[in-house]
């Protein structure tokens, strides 16, 4: 059988329209959650993260985190003599119902966060701290396995 062309451009066209559809159907599939809500108020206190991440750098010993055992161990610098308070924010760019905000005060360098509850996969953890007089920020990127 042998295919003229205005059946053969009536099948490519038909075809070509099978596939936009399909491809609008799965866009509409897609999340398109936002990375924050609240994204304008963010960005006018992103120069005070500036200035904490500028204060963190002045120290001598960084800030360092290590998963042992279904906990995270945040190790804050010995320099750092005063009662340190602050929130812990676990960012999971893959899916948003997964982050965390955890406030944290220890008298001492060391915090260990339970993360049993956490979903495996690889978290932005935005550390926000301060002693009595100075604040600091940090980010790390985190797998939990």
């Amino acid at each position: 059988m042998k295919i003229n062309w205005g059946a053969g451009a009536f099948i490519f066209f038909g075809a070509f329209v099978i596939f936009m559809f399909g491809l609008v159907y799965l866009a509409s599939q897609q999340s398109h959650e936002l990375v924050t809500e609240n994204y304008y108020e963010k960005e006018l206190a992103f120069k005070e993260t500036l200035k904490k991440q500028e204060q963190t750098k002045k120290l001598t010993e960084q800030l360092s985190c290590n998963i042992k055992e279904n906990q995270l161990i945040v190790k804050f610098p010995k320099e750092v003599t005063q009662p340190i308070s602050g929130k812990l924010f676990f960012f999971k760019p893959s899916n948003e119902k997964n982050d965390q905000t955890i406030p944290f005060e220890t008298a001492t360098n060391e915090h260990i966060v339970d993360i049993t509850t956490f979903s495996s996969g690889m978290y932005k953890l935005k550390i926000d701290w301060q002693t009595q007089e100075v604040a600091y920020f940090n980010e790390k990127v985190i797998v939990i396995p």
